[in-house]
């Protein structure tokens, strides 16, 4: 039982060493695969009325350096919501003008 678990420790191991040197391997990338994932995500809020039009583009400014731009086409009212999701205890001091 002993020998067993020792060889799939062994097995497990080495699987992540390889894994990580394969995701070295592709890290140049990773600015395209980050565009699709927001374009998929912006395109989803798009449909439910978040944001009116959008429009993203990635960059590699060096190994592990990404610069993302994002253009984002809003209403007020979409301004309003967006900001008061990522700035909830800042804006909270405004009290009603950021709340339905």
């Amino acid at each position: 039982m002993v020998q067993r678990e020792s060889v799939y420790g062994s097995l497990t191991g080495s699987a992540v060493r390889v894994l990580l040197r394969v995701a070295f391997a592709f890290e140049p990338l990773a600015p395209t695969a980050i565009t699709v994932y927001m374009n998929q995500q912006l395109h989803r809020y798009r449909e439910g009325g978040v944001v009116g039009g959008y429009k993203v583009h990635t960059k590699r400014l060096g190994r592990y350096h990404y610069r993302i731009e994002m253009d984002l086409e809003l209403t007020g009212m979409q301004a309003m919501h967006l900001l008061g999701n990522v700035f909830p205890k800042q804006l909270s001091r405004y009290g009603r003008w950021f709340h339905d």
